[in-house]
């Protein structure tokens, strides 16, 4: 009788029960089902930062363009295939429109590329314009 009693408490139960592995996966399938959304979010406000950090430059190129030659006399357009790419000397590269903005509810949607539109009275206009971190959200 002893012998059977030893025999059960020194068995060598190596792996997890069933129960075990389901409260694990069940553990795992609600952090995943927090950290997803959460990640989607993170994704797109940077997407929206990153394109206003690349509107304000382009508007700092127009005004270092404005201070070197003056307010043009006819409407100014700079987009990243024009010919004369007369940007290049106050940009390194033409910046590219971040992923993650097509799901932002705008006014003024990405199409393409920015473009930028110096006018003969100094305004200064960059299609699309800087997003609110609201923009995005529903």
């Amino acid at each position: 009788m002893f012998q059977w009693i030893l025999k059960k408490i020194n068995k060598n139960n190596k792996g997890f029960t069933l129960v075990e592995l389901v409260v694990v996966i069940a553990i795992l399938g609600i952090l995943a089902g927090i950290a997803v959304p959460k990640l989607g979010a993170s994704r797109r406000r940077a997407a929206i930062i990153a394109h206003n950090a690349n509107v304000r430059t382009l508007m700092s190129a127009a005004t270092m363009y404005i201070a070197d030659y003056g307010v043009p006399s006819e409407k100014l357009t700079w987009t990243e295939d024009d010919e004369d790419k007369s940007w290049e000397s106050y940009l390194q590269e033409w910046p590219e429109v971040p992923n993650g903005l097509s799901d932002v509810k705008t006014d003024d949607p990405i199409e393409g590329s920015y473009k930028v539109t110096i006018d003969t009275n100094g305004d200064i206009e960059v299609t699309p314009g800087e997003y609110k971190e609201s923009d995005g959200d529903d």
